[in-house]
């Protein structure tokens, strides 16, 4: 008898209705407020843009009314954060302050969790965070804390390491490291030591709104409880890493009560000697509380202490945040971190002499104080064959030996005799470069800022380099490039287009 042929063919995904997903959260409002929130979710989510504060002048937001006619409205809970209804302009993602990282396009309830911590403007603090990738969040990390202290930024997945990566690059952040850990492993890793810990969680991602980085998929209450365990893992673990009187965001971009009160519910159940939920309700121009019941159970914890953000009542995707403050020691076991020698990765230090000659050719060159910088930003200069990096003096004090996927920002690289800056620095910190800087016309800028060169060139600029810091009037920086002759070769052109 011949033996039947094993099926390959994978069963069918049978993906709910809007209807039957939403009837999941009638039970938790009123009949009139899910009458609203069946209105509100069939609506189009509006785009919505954060301001990169390292790049962007303070007036931006008019700038970018002014320049495109769009109109911009503040985002309550987020100071640089704007809706925005392009009218009859340009797309929000194909303007060149896009491009070029002056603002970050991330949907409006995406920008809570950040803005829950008490940071000062500045802060030298080290921040954990924990599942960071694709790196919005990280992002405003960076910018609460003005490029300053470190961030750590984590995640598991080696295909989301990249994306993470290049959103870095494009804010313009000199103060972060990358890393690809499971993020369980932190606290015991790295007990009481951060000041801070975000854990923007892995979920099933039921906000009932469609947005680009929160794509709506189906999910079962056996997937849930799955995440709902790795949750609690994840927000122990950021518990346990920072310091006693150190704050801990916990956020999800679903609205499931398992994945959100009921983490916190069965945290605090365990911990709640070591910690303090924090009422984070006088952040909110309008109260967003929590469920304090599920299933005709009361929760033991007050949830009007955390924030709820139901699509109808805030015009967003759905989504949770919590602030949690560390009070003790969670008296968790440790164990020691990986290590890895940055010599054996080929990264070297500069030292004092080698660092002070080459700031001071850095400065011959383009006008930049590098010298300054480093002193203030706390920065240090290592070097990795022809390139040349700009780390944080805190990843090397703290976490020297901890493997890293990158870290700090490419300052720039040899070619030859020549010291070509990376398109990344030019666009944070071009504007200061006074001896190689080029202001262009509209026309010769928008002929660059596509991406091409610009022929028949000359500027008449008497500078010890042929790097050029391309900008137009206005101040809008668009990158590098290379006098050749009677040419500008344009360094950034794989960037513009």
């Amino acid at each position: 008898m011949k033996r039947k042929k094993k099926s390959t063919q994978k069963p069918l995904t049978i993906i709910p209705s809007k209807a039957e997903q939403l009837a999941a959260f009638q039970p938790l409002l009123s009949a009139e407020e899910f009458a609203e929130l069946q209105i509100e979710v069939d609506k189009a989510l509006p785009p919505a843009i954060r301001i990169n504060p390292l790049k962007a002048p303070p007036e931006m937001a008019r700038d970018l009314s002014a320049r495109y006619g769009w109109t911009l409205t503040p985002i309550p809970f987020c100071e640089e954060g704007f809706r925005v209804q392009v009218n009859d302009g340009l797309a929000v993602s194909a303007a060149l302050e896009h491009r070029t990282g002056q603002y970050y396009i991330q949907e409006a309830a995406s920008m809570l969790p950040v803005a829950l911590f008490d940071i000062r403007a500045g802060d030298e603090g080290l921040t954990l965070d924990l599942a960071a990738s694709p790196g919005g969040k990280t992002t405003h990390i960076v910018a609460r804390q003005n490029d300053h202290g470190l961030v750590l930024a984590n995640d598991s997945s080696q295909g989301r390491i990249q994306a993470l990566k290049v959103v870095l690059q494009h804010w313009g952040a000199t103060n972060t490291a990358v890393t690809r850990f499971a993020g369980e492993k932190f606290g015991a890793w790295f007990p009481n030591t951060f000041d801070r810990a975000l854990i923007d969680a892995p979920c099933s991602m039921q906000g009932l709104r469609t947005a680009e980085s929160h794509e709506e998929r189906p999910v079962t209450e056996k997937e849930s409880r799955l995440l709902a365990q790795r949750q609690t893992a994840l927000l122990v673990s950021a518990l346990q890493a920072v310091k006693v009187g150190g704050q801990v965001v916990y956020s999800t971009c679903t609205l499931l009560p398992g994945e959100d009160e009921g983490v916190v519910e069965a945290v605090l159940g365990k911990f709640g000697h070591s910690m303090e939920l924090v009422d984070v309700s006088p952040k909110l121009v309008h109260p967003a509380p929590g469920i304090q019941e599920l299933d005709g159970k009361a929760y033991q914890t007050d949830m009007s202490r955390v924030v709820r953000l139901w699509p109808h009542r805030f015009q967003t995707a759905g989504f949770f945040a919590c602030l949690l403050q560390k009070t003790a020691d969670l008296d968790l076991k440790t164990i020691d971190a990986p290590t890895h020698s940055m010599e054996g990765a080929g990264f070297f230090e500069l030292s004092y002499t080698e660092s002070a000659k080459f700031s001071q050719d850095f400065k011959s060159w383009t006008g930049f104080d590098l010298s300054g910088y480093l002193q203030e930003q706390q920065r240090t200069l290592v070097k990795r064959d022809a390139r040349v990096f700009l780390f944080p003096r805190l990843l090397l004090e703290k976490f020297r030996s901890l493997p890293v996927q990158s870290a700090g920002m490419l300052l720039g690289e040899w070619e030859g005799d020549v010291f070509i800056p990376s398109h990344e620095w030019v666009l944070r910190f071009g504007g200061q470069c006074v001896d190689c800087l080029v202001k262009l016309d509209d026309e010769l800028f928008a002929i660059f800022s596509r991406g091409d060169d610009l022929m028949g060139y000359k500027d008449g600029i008497n500078s010890k380099t042929d790097i050029r810091v391309v900008m137009d009037q206005s101040g809008r920086l668009a990158g590098r490039g290379r006098v050749i002759s009677d040419r500008l070769k344009n360094l950034s052109s794989r960037h513009l287009r």
